[in-house]
């Protein structure tokens, strides 16, 4: 798995929001799995984990595809969240981009998977 993917796992199974929030960009963006609204820049992707983590969340990835250069990954895939003993089959997006001190994460969406037809 990807560092910064397993970064954010781990932050996640912290639930810490600062934590987490610390690994986005000051322009990052986020199409959450669990809000219905874009949410640019550090306020409203805050706002976003501080609802979602006050129930205990996990996370498990299901599959992994990378593409990287020397300032930017890109990796989509599949992704399990456990949230309150329910598990949500999900996608994900993320693009991360190397800054002058570390890398952040830039966009990520992250949707329900939809049902069968």
């Amino acid at each position: 798995m990807n560092n910064m993917l397993r970064t954010w796992v781990e932050k996640i199974r912290n639930n810490n929001v600062n934590q987490v929030v610390e690994l986005y960009h000051d322009n990052g963006l986020l199409l959450g799995t669990f809000s219905n609204i874009e949410r640019y820049g550090k306020e409203l992707i805050t706002n976003y984990f501080e609802n979602l983590l006050k129930t205990e969340i996990d996370v498990e990835i299901v599959s992994e595809h990378e593409y990287k250069t020397d300032s930017l990954i890109v990796t989509s895939g599949l992704y399990n969240f456990k949230v309150d003993g329910e598990i949500i089959k999900a996608r994900y997006s993320f693009v991360f981009i190397k800054t002058l001190a570390s890398w952040k994460i830039l966009s990520h969406h992250s949707s329900e998977l939809p049902k069968k037809l």
